[in-house]
């Protein structure tokens, strides 16, 4: 991992982030304090000039917007900073900081195989093999592969029993549809589970470069010899789509193809969702298995792992990776799987957007760090129902920047203007490239930005813009919440 640090830590500041007293009032000095006459004139100044360049956002547009010095308790700029707002992906620092801060950087997230057989030493297992997920939405099927490496290892070369993944460490609720009630998401996901196996999805590809009525020419990605494809589709001359459907049975997944495709050049790709994820990560173990040459004598299915059963491989990923694949790119799928972690661990029950959702607005009380209308819904920010304060955003940002044990962690996550994940076509020719660490957000009708920025004279601040609109497009809001930063890093 590699150590980034803006300049509090070279500036020795002594961190309050233990302090009741500091959690109890950070809100409070976050807007009270008594500047200096030149300080005071030189806000004046900035706040003209932040002011200047909101004036072209058009009437009707609800700017949130709270900038403040952390090391001098001074607020540069605020404006509706009380104000419940839709928060899009800036609902990401919320999961994972607090994921961060009571699972710690080096918690585990692991997918394990498990037997109910006692002797491994005959070369047989007497009974199941169970794979068992706690979240790792990053598991692949390299990872499958080394899982499967360690039973060689151990000289295993027949299952007298069956295949069996659990992936009863989250709900069976799948869909952000079903537990989030009189909202259909525009974003689509694949199933939220505890057991994951290349972002639970793969790749239908279909061509219709051949003469009219043929069938269709189709490939799968990445390829399972269990995955069956009945096409029935046809290249047409005249506008169609597929219609693709598919079951899961206990021997293969089926897909369906039916309808056409008009005659083109290139192949289209379509994304397939396994609608049971244990069952599909069942089938790919057994087929992976039996490549490398070991028997399996019963069925693929999926159910519980006994609590008497034996750990015999493991693969994990940390806290701090997941972290840092969730916030660089703004990726939804792997920020939903860490809040039902998140439950998960808060509750000791089996993870749920319920207690992932108390674990959060507890942790945000806890801390000083609630406002009154503050909603959290999501680990990712889809819904709209997720409502959060700027004051909140910078609260969280503020404790976290005066905790040093995951400060670093969690500052390296973010995105990094003119260079990576959603910041690298932000802020490219100006003087705050490589200096915003932050976080984006970007829903129809609502742009937010929010994170910590050194200015030019190695000053830290921390900044949260949100606005809600209804004219124009995102990337005009993008470009003034880019010229706000730019003058930050300019005048402080």
């Amino acid at each position: 991992m590699i150590f980034l640090s803006i300049s509090k830590y070279s500036k020795n500041i002594k961190c309050m982030y233990n302090s009741t007293l500091f959690r109890t009032v950070l809100l409070a000095f976050l807007f009270v304090f008594t500047p200096s006459l030149k300080a005071q004139n030189s806000n004046k100044n900035l706040k003209k000039q932040i002011d200047e360049i909101l004036y072209s956002v058009p009437k009707g547009t609800k700017s949130a917007i709270l900038i403040i010095d952390p090391n001098k308790k001074d607020t540069l700029y605020s404006k509706n900073a009380f104000t419940p707002i839709t928060p899009a992906s800036n609902t990401k620092l919320f999961t994972t900081s607090v994921a961060l801060q009571l699972m710690g950087p080096e918690y585990k997230i692991s997918t394990k195989l498990y037997t109910d057989d006692e002797n491994l030493t005959d070369g047989v297992i007497d009974g199941n093999l169970y794979i068992k997920g706690f979240g790792d939405a990053l598991f692949t099927g390299k990872d499958l592969i080394i899982l499967i490496k360690n039973l060689d290892s151990l000289g295993i070369k027949k299952i007298s029993g069956n295949v069996i993944a659990d992936d009863t460490f989250f709900d069976n609720i799948y869909s952000r549809d079903d537990w989030i009630v009189q909202e259909k998401a525009n974003v689509s996901l694949p199933p939220v589970s505890a057991l994951v196996l290349n972002r639970n999805k793969f790749t239908l590809i279909l061509s219709s470069r051949k003469k009219n009525n043929l069938r269709l020419r189709y490939s799968i990605s990445p390829n399972y010899s269990f995955v069956k494809v009945n096409m029935e589709a046809r290249v047409t001359r005249f506008r169609a789509r597929p219609r693709i459907t598919y079951h899961t049975s206990d021997r293969e997944f089926d897909i369906r193809v039916a309808g056409g495709l008009r005659r083109r050049r290139y192949p289209r790709y379509y994304a397939i969702y396994p609608h049971n994820p244990p069952l599909f990560m069942a089938l790919a173990l057994r087929e992976q298995l039996e490549k490398n040459g070991i028997k399996v004598l019963g069925k693929t299915s999926f159910g519980k792992t006994p609590d008497t059963a034996i750990e015999i491989s493991d693969v994990f990923i940390t806290v701090e990776k997941m972290i840092s694949e969730t916030n660089k790119n703004s990726d939804n799928f792997l920020a939903e799987c860490l809040f039902k972690i998140l439950g998960a661990y808060y509750s000791g029950e089996q993870g749920n957007s319920f207690y992932a959702t108390q674990a959060v607005i507890s942790f945000i009380k806890e801390n000083g760090i609630y406002n009154e209308g503050n909603s959290i819904v999501d680990g990712s920010g889809i819904s709209r129902f997720n409502k959060i304060t700027v004051a909140s955003i910078v609260a969280l940002l503020k404790s976290i920047y005066l905790n040093p044990e995951i400060f670093n962690d969690f500052y390296n996550s973010l995105s990094i203007s003119g260079v990576d994940g959603t910041l690298k076509e932000r802020l490219n020719n100006t003087a705050a490239f490589r200096k915003f660490y932050g976080k984006t957000g970007t829903l129809n009708g609502v742009s937010a930005i929010s994170g910590y920025l050194t200015t030019n004279k190695n000053t830290d601040l921390i900044v949260s813009i949100i606005m809600e609109f209804n004219k124009k497009g995102a990337a005009f809001y993008r470009e003034i919440q880019d010229r706000i930063i730019n003058l930050l890093t300019i005048k402080k």
